[in-house]
């Protein structure tokens, strides 16, 4: 069927879904395919997704347009709202998006583009809308996608930090404890002035980050905030005898440097109680 070709092309461009073997070909095989099936909308479909990747826009324009004189228009908007999309054109994109679910109302990769496509045009009802209706089709949400989803709802009044984090512990419940999803939960935590909801978050990674300077330095950072300065004081020891026990780098020297800093601050505390 005609569908199942322009989904492999749609989705494998997506880099959502494993699609079809032969999605790997390159543009000049398939060249060499298309000369001897010119009038195949399938195979124009995939030589206008790679096209369209490497920012080559009139040939990707011209594969698409013709696919969609040679088939269904409806298979062939996906791959134009990719185009679209990476052209910087959103509300163009969102038109074809749109009309792809609305034929195919159940296939994840359209709606996590849509949110994308909505979120860069600053249309954010629609690109959360979007990454929702996405995470309950997805099999497989990837982290990155579930943390864009939560900086556009936490960048929404009046609770938006209150969604993000809902959002986000939903995440970590489907996918594990995963220090890019909690530490952004940490962040938020601290934007809504809850250091000890910060603390616990941030303690939570200490099995996976404890043995790097990096999470002692933010540990010492929320405990001044929290005003658990004794803490604060020990948790710099902690990164000090740390850094003497690692090889020295550009990146520890850094660190050791700003575990000084922090360090000074608190010996002003003690003297300025």
């Amino acid at each position: 069927m005609l569908i199942s070709a322009f989904a492999f092309s749609a989705l494998i461009s997506s880099g959502t879904v494993q699609a079809h073997a032969g999605d790997h070909r390159t543009i000049a095989e398939l060249d060499a395919i298309i000369k001897e099936s010119p009038v195949e909308p399938s195979l124009l479909v995939a030589r206008g997704a790679l096209y369209s990747r490497s920012g080559q826009w009139d040939k990707a324009e011209r594969d698409l347009s013709l696919a969609e004189a040679l088939g269904n228009k409806d298979d062939v908007a996906f791959e134009f709202g990719q185009f679209y999309y990476r052209r910087g054109e959103y509300q163009k994109a969102l038109g074809y998006i749109d009309r792809y679910i609305s034929v195919y109302p159940t296939l994840p990769a359209a709606f996590l583009l849509r949110a994308r496509t909505a979120s860069e045009a600053e249309q954010l009802d629609m690109a959360i809308e979007s990454y929702h209706i996405y995470f309950s089709l997805s099999p497989d949400p990837q982290p990155g996608e579930y943390l864009a989803a939560a900086r556009l709802l936490a960048s929404t009044k009046p609770a938006g930090i209150n969604n993000a984090l809902a959002l986000l512990d939903m995440a970590i419940s489907k996918l594990g404890l995963n220090p890019q999803l909690q530490r952004y939960a940490m962040q938020l935590e601290l934007r809504r002035d809850d250091t000890e909801g910060a603390l616990d978050r941030w303690y939570s990674l200490k099995d996976q980050l404890g043995g790097t300077p990096e999470w002692g330095i933010t540990l010492v950072r929320v405990l001044i905030l929290a005003d658990s300065v004794d803490e604060a004081r020990l948790a710099v020891q902690a990164v000090k005898d740390r850094l003497i026990s690692l090889r020295q780098t550009p990146a520890r020297k850094a660190a050791g440097e700003t575990i000084a800093r922090l360090e000074r601050q608190l010996a002003e505390v003690r003297t300025n109680p």
